[in-house]
């Protein structure tokens, strides 16, 4: 899905008017409903106010501007079982498989380059799967509790330099 068709199925679920949502961006209705039909892309100095409408766009927004580095599983696995539980369960696992390939990594220099490779690759999948799924349950969590999205981040941040995580 594009970042317009989010944007668009945003403004839909939330059962905004182009006129309302333009206003709580700020941007031009035109521009709003052009970005929507895919005539013209969201100006990158927007990112922040689309982001903090929503971790749906926010997802949208790391998936189009990273080309897919940061990808978007929504999109990916539409099927995916948005509740709280569920989530949980499922990011049990991935980090148990996660925990499983770090334990197998092989990076000793003696070993077959090519194994090393393979199992570098395995680590590399398994941390994707994981950082996807949790940013997905951070997003459920922020709209399950009211959780503030940017205050949490402030917080974190500043715990970080503290050296307390």
């Amino acid at each position: 899905m594009s970042l317009g068709e989010a944007i668009h199925e945003y403004r839909i679920s939330n059962n905004l008017s182009q006129k309302a949502l333009s206003e709580k961006l700020p941007i031009d209705r035109t521009v709003l409903s052009r970005i929507e039909n895919g005539e013209r892309e969201l100006a990158a100095s927007y990112d922040s106010v689309v982001a903090g409408l929503s971790w749906k766009l926010a997802l949208a927004i790391a998936d189009e501007r990273t080309g897919g580095f940061i990808s978007n599983i929504l999109d990916d696995v539409p099927n995916l079982d948005l509740h709280p539980a569920a989530l949980k369960d499922v990011l049990l696992k991935e980090l148990g498989e996660a925990e499983a390939a770090l334990e197998g990594l092989v990076v000793a220099k003696h070993i077959d380059p090519e194994k090393r490779r393979e199992s570098a690759e395995r680590v590399w999948q398994e941390m994707r799967d994981v950082i996807e799924k949790a940013v997905v349950l951070q997003g459920v969590l922020e709209e399950e509790f009211g959780l503030d999205r940017k205050r949490l981040a402030q917080k974190h941040e500043m715990e970080v330099k503290r050296g307390e995580r």
